[in-house]
């Protein structure tokens, strides 16, 4: 169910709280690439010492505190971190954004201090749309851009350590999950009769197929053991929930529940979505379906972002759009910004 390119971009600012980019600029020059997927690929470098993954999103964790831009700055409890961006990541000391850029300048990833001192350019091959995230030394993003024929299309890293980019992989592909391994990507490509998932380690070696889905889907989340995706059910007439090993040996398990939308999270031991006009949760084991909260009447709730017992999430509605700070102890909704 892999969409066009269009309706690709509408769910990733879903999914991304609401980021809004169009990029669409000429490049004189592009890092050096490497080839295709493959599955004999062999890696030529010392594997890399397990670390966590750090995702860019629209809110940030560290030390306990949690960190907004300006543009949530109404967020109660949050340290505001002076820059326009709701697509960051706190690394060591600094901040990382990416700017949303325009019709004439292209998307940046750009490093400031938490008290937004000190703010410069670092690198213009990464894009709020393209799953950015941060792991050890290295900034992975996925980048599209219909300019020029899209020759800077790929997967690119940033060297924090050299303060150099490279392509790691040449095509259109999306980012679509991480562990503390490797990444998992896929192409978007609608001529294939279904959705097929990669991995590569960090070192942008080992590059091999891992599930070939039968149906095309752009909503996919990978854990430590499972590869979770939604498809439109045409009997059932909804979107349903499935389940993979990420080894890809072993069954597809399709959960029980319906859902409202394809826009789900996994966050933890459970699965966040939407049934109905209310908002559930149940384990990955799709045990103890608990319904969370009412959504008001016609809006689809996206966007899941979890700090201690707080779920941020929004809501919206035809042009209308709310976040909201859901309190899951009392399972009581609050808007925080609209």
């Amino acid at each position: 169910m892999k969409r066009s390119y269009t309706i690709i971009l509408a769910l990733l600012i879903i999914f991304a709280a609401g980021i809004a980019a169009v990029i669409i600029y000429q490049s004189s020059s592009m890092p050096s690439s490497t080839d295709e997927p493959s599955e004999t690929a062999e890696s030529q470098q010392e594997p890399l010492p397990e670390q966590t993954p750090v995702p860019f999103a629209s809110m940030s964790e560290s030390d306990g505190v949690i960190y907004v831009s300006e543009l949530l700055s109404g967020i109660p409890d949050a340290e505001v971190i002076p820059m326009q961006s709701m697509c960051f990541a706190i690394i060591g000391q600094d901040v990382y954004y990416i700017t949303e850029g325009d019709e004439e300048f292209a998307p940046e990833l750009r490093r400031c201090g938490t008290d937004g001192n000190n703010d410069i350019s670092i690198t213009e091959f990464v894009s709020p749309l393209g799953s950015p995230m941060s792991i050890g030394d290295y900034i992975y993003s996925a980048y599209y851009t219909e300019a020029d024929g899209g020759i800077n299309n790929g997967i690119y890293r940033y060297i924090i350590s050299e303060g150099r980019t490279e392509k790691v992989i040449d095509g259109e592909y999306f980012i679509y999950g991480y562990d503390s391994d490797c990444i998992y990507y896929s192409t978007n490509d609608v001529s294939r009769s279904g959705t097929v998932l990669y991995k590569m380690d960090y070192s942008g070696e080992n590059r091999t197929e891992i599930l070939n889905f039968p149906v095309h889907t752009d909503s996919i989340v990978v854990t430590d053991s499972f590869v979770f995706f939604s498809a439109y059910d045409n009997n059932a007439h909804c979107y349903k929930i499935y389940r993979s090993p990420k080894s890809g040996n072993g069954n597809i398990d399709e959960y029980a529940f319906e859902c409202f939308s394809d826009s789900f999270d996994v966050i933890g031991n459970n699965i966040y979505y939407q049934a109905g006009e209310a908002l559930y949760s149940c384990e990955i084991s799709g045990d103890n379906e608990t319904k969370l909260c009412d959504l008001s009447g016609g809006s689809y709730a996206y966007g899941f972002l979890k700090f201690g017992d707080s779920l941020f999430y929004r809501e919206a509605s035809g042009e209308n759009e709310v976040l909201y700070r859901l309190d899951l102890t009392a399972n009581e909704k609050q808007p925080v910004l609209q």
